[in-house]
């Protein structure tokens, strides 16, 4: 995170801070569950406005936040709560709404892992779970709204198998409606510091609809569909097949080398596949901030080793569409299309098991399971290759 008093740099921007303010119906809620008989402090280490700490109604509250000028109009301490040297400080609760920061942006990245387990992608709120988890005493309460992408981002993976070891959910909440002016759909939880297991109770959406409580499954996604799924120790899909993704050394590669107008391979990106059917030139996509009707790739126009990936590429494969609420697989038999980022590429001698297993409820269950509220919605998943590849095999 950057501070703004280094330097004389201009004051960092709303989305630099990742400084999103929370719907005070959803400030009530977390704070409701997070207080409990007997405690008195509060900390809030993202505060902003205090709306967190003043919904507690706790005697002691400390409020941190990186913002001078947030800090100051607040009455609070100004200063970066994850470089801060907390030493034995221990609060009955913590609460708030953490910076969202995605670390694949330059503006918001923190250039490496994070200091508390994650990987270099791990979202900074993620840092702040695992903070506020160190923070809270033992028999105390951790609150906060979080990023849904945090259920199942694979760099938080160390932060959640470091939190569930630490603390058991009480409660937590989600919701497809967007609550925030950032484009990012949110969840909250609460966890007790030392708790037993015991079943989460649920609320969902706008009016915090309560929905049964679960037992905490394996995968904290399992938390939004509601399902639980056996372990899986025997064969899986990647016995059968290999998963690739392209990055974006093939995405701005292929820039100037795309047209209606040129020869070349079609052009497949992933709002052109369904299940079982390719829409090429039956819709119009867009490609580096332009649209085209039915796009190819001009080979010759690509650098070398742009044009060694293409001849990887031009094989029998299955390209799958990276986000979706089921699985869309397609066939290309004759190996004539070029995948667009992020489409994924599956190579295998056994194509019609591979497209069956994908087509099968019991894999959309799965990978819903390990992988909801990764897409943009909790009902929409962001496949991977590695996602993909560790499905299981009946």
């Amino acid at each position: 995170m950057t501070d703004p008093q280094r330097g004389d740099d201009p004051p960092p921007t709303r989305k630099q801070l990742g400084a999103w303010y929370t719907p005070p119906a959803l400030v009530v809620a977390v704070a409701r569950e997070a207080v409990f008989a007997g405690a008195r402090t509060a900390l809030d280490p993202a505060c902003g406005d205090g709306r967190f700490l003043r919904a507690t109604g706790l005697p002691q509250q400390i409020g941190v936040d990186i913002d001078p000028a947030t800090a100051a109009a607040g009455g609070f301490e100004h200063d970066d709560s994850l470089r801060r040297a907390w030493g034995s400080q221990r609060f009955d609760v913590v609460v708030g709404n953490p910076p969202f920061l995605n670390q694949l942006s330059r503006a918001t990245s923190r250039g490496g892992r994070s200091q508390f387990g994650g990987g270099p992608y791990a979202d900074a709120a993620a840092e702040f779970l695992a903070l506020a988890i160190r923070l809270a005493r033992p028999g105390g309460r951790v609150g906060l709204v979080l990023p849904q992408s945090l259920l199942s981002a694979r760099d938080a993976a160390a932060i959640r198998a470091s939190v569930d070891a630490a603390a058991a959910l009480r409660w937590m909440w989600w919701s497809d409606t967007l609550m925030f002016d950032a484009n990012v759909r949110v969840w909250a939880g609460v966890w007790e510091v030392g708790g037993r297991p015991a079943p989460v109770r649920r609320a969902y959406g706008p009016e915090f609809e309560e929905l049964p409580p679960i037992d905490m499954p394996t995968s904290w996604s399992g938390l939004l569909t509601g399902t639980t799924v056996a372990a899986h120790d025997g064969p899986v899909l990647g016995d059968l097949a290999r998963f690739t993704v392209d990055f974006r050394d093939q995405y701005y590669g292929l820039v100037g080398a795309v047209g209606d107008d040129v020869h070349g391979p079609p052009l497949v990106t992933s709002g052109l596949i369904d299940p079982g059917v390719c829409r090429w030139g039956q819709r119009p996509v867009r490609f580096a901030k332009q649209t085209y009707a039915a796009p190819r790739v001009a080979l010759d126009r690509l650098s070398p080793a742009l044009q060694r990936w293409a001849q990887e590429r031009l094989v029998p494969k299955i390209l799958i569409a990276n986000q979706t609420k089921v699985i869309e697989a397609v066939h290309d038999t004759r190996g004539e299309w070029l995948p667009s980022v992020p489409v994924i590429t599956c190579t295998t001698d056994d194509s019609d098991r591979v497209l069956e297993v994908l087509s099968s409820p019991e894999t959309l269950a799965w990978v819903r399971h390990h992988a909801a509220g990764s897409g943009l919605s909790a009902n929409t998943v962001r496949l991977n290759p590695r996602l993909l590849a560790s499905i299981p095999l009946a």
